[in-house]
């Protein structure tokens, strides 16, 4: 017992290490004249309006870009161990207004349909743990959307703090997530035939060697690809930020400058992405629960847009069109 209780202790206390700063931080609407606030029921949505210019669109797409709400929905007959971890995890992840996010995802779903967006993209860590309460919630909310949808898992979607990236939590967990991941692929797409969103898994904090085999067969496809994945990768904004904010690696990269040092495969992925003739055209992500935008440097600068913590209240709204910038602007 002495063992195990030692064991979710410094599980509990790396989970803490990764997911606390999200209470510390104030997140504000930081785009470039583009945010906005939107009023639900009781509480304020904050959301950054961008656009992505693809030449050759025919018409204007309008995507809803929400990760990081870590919702936590309190189960029944759960063992003293989740409930113990849900007790100190439920007041954590709630708006300034006090509604937590389980509470403010519903105002997503009516606010997507209302909108009549073309599709949704969940950027992981939707949920706080695998638990059969948050699964159930999940796919009842998200069986409330008029739109196609994709889901990339996060580092907490999967995982508890006494099976934070075992082999166990991957086995046992990680499958799960199946029903929201496309069968549980390592790379996923939501096809709107002039471009494709890419879902990548980078959940344990490296891109998937499974994923690379089908992104390189997608990117030869050279159609237009907008790419999400959870864990940011190294920008030199959010590199330096989440170095100030976290004190710890949490974006793939730069390992010598404070990031994590890319394995071969997520080395691949980023060269992949940032050759010359890529037709990658921008990259979402989350994690560092705080809205960043800069360029993925290589030999094609790559926009990388990492989207406000959701349990805040935050979220992107994409604008993808074949519109000139010069006129846009």
């Amino acid at each position: 017992m002495e063992l195990k209780k030692e064991k979710f202790m410094r599980g509990r206390a790396l989970w803490h290490a990764l997911a606390s700063i999200g209470m510390m931080l104030t997140v504000l609407p930081l785009s470039m004249g583009c945010g906005r606030i939107d009023s639900g029921q009781n509480w304020e949505k904050h959301i950054t309006e961008e656009t992505v210019f693809i030449e050759g669109l025919e018409r204007e797409y309008t995507l809803l870009f929400l990760t990081d709400t870590h919702v936590v929905v309190r189960g029944e007959d759960v063992s003293a161990q989740e409930k113990e971890n849900e007790d100190l995890r439920f007041p954590e992840f709630v708006n300034e207004e006090g509604v937590p996010s389980a509470e403010q995802f519903p105002e997503w779903i009516r606010y997507a349909n209302e909108k009549e967006v073309d599709g949704v993209l969940l950027g992981g860590d939707i949920i706080d743990t695998p638990s059969a309460a948050n699964l159930q919630w999940l796919e009842e909310q998200l069986a409330g959307l008029d739109m196609p949808w994709l889901y990339v898992n996060g580092n907490h979607d999967w995982t508890y703090p006494w099976e934070y990236m075992t082999e166990t939590g991957r086995e046992t967990y990680l499958p799960l997530l199946q029903t929201f991941t496309q069968g549980g692929k390592a790379v996923q797409s939501l096809d709107f035939g002039e471009f494709l969103v890419v879902g990548i898994d980078d959940s344990t904090n490296q891109v998937e060697g499974a994923a690379l085999p089908e992104y390189e067969k997608i990117l030869e496809e050279n159609r237009p690809v907008i790419v999400m994945a959870h864990v940011p990768f190294m920008t030199q904004s959010v590199l330096a930020r989440s170095r100030e904010a976290w004190g710890s690696p949490v974006v793939i990269g730069a390992g010598n400058f404070g990031g994590i040092y890319p394995n071969e495969d997520s080395e691949k992925f980023v060269s992949l992405t940032t050759a010359s003739a890529s037709p990658v055209e921008l990259v979402l992500a989350g994690h560092v629960h705080f809205y960043d935008r800069d360029v993925i440097e290589g030999e094609k600068n790559v926009l990388q847009l990492v989207g406000g913590v959701g349990f805040q209240g935050n979220a992107i709204l994409l604008h993808v069109t074949g519109a000139e910038q010069s006129a846009a602007e």
